[in-house]
């Protein structure tokens, strides 16, 4: 009998049928940390180029202010994307827990970002969505001869602070999750 200790897991080699046990485990991990970074990719990137879309949006409100609305409708698919993405980032992010027994959940830098993916949903759906339903029911007003330019130009600020705030935060993820400080 032939113990030997693999990565994550303790396997007992009988005439190497354990063994492939333990690659597989591996491999799963690796695919997990793959749709892990993945997920976080697409919500970092959903972020971005919301950000870009939206400079757009202000550039043709200044111009066009149909079309400035036609581009802001068009972006709500962009949210698709980033409730994807963090569905690969919860679901691989359990699976690999799982897999090395919660050894991350105990250091300090991945408490950290487990409270910063917090931060970024909650600031999402309680500040940067609310936001763009406000800007996306405005801006009809607006165009019907409403004048709401006040209110349009606030929201502007603040959606910028949003996604500025939010690339920030997506920022350190990415600086926690290379160095992982303890």
């Amino acid at each position: 009998m032939n113990i030997s200790k693999t990565n994550y897991i303790l396997t007992i080699n009988y005439d190497n049928e354990l063994k492939s046990t333990a690659m597989t485990t591996e491999t799963i991990y690796h695919a997990a940390l793959v749709t892990h970074i993945t997920g976080l990719t697409m919500m970092a990137g959903t972020t971005l180029m919301d950000y870009v879309i939206f400079k757009q949006v202000w550039k043709q409100y200044a111009i066009d202010k149909m079309r400035s609305l036609a581009i802001s409708e068009a972006m709500v698919k962009l949210q698709i994307v980033f409730g994807v993405g963090f569905l690969f980032l919860i679901i691989s992010g359990v699976t690999m827990m799982y897999l090395t027994h919660g050894v991350f959940g105990e250091q300090t830098w991945f408490r950290i970002k487990f409270g910063l993916i917090l931060l970024i949903m909650i600031n999402g759906l309680a500040f940067g969505r609310t936001q763009g339903v406000r800007l996306r029911k405005l801006l009809p007003e607006e165009i019907s001869g409403g004048n709401l330019n006040d209110q349009i130009l606030k929201i502007r600020g603040n959606l910028t602070l949003f996604h500025i705030s939010q690339l920030a935060i997506f920022l350190t993820i990415f600086v926690l999750s290379v160095f992982k400080f303890n």
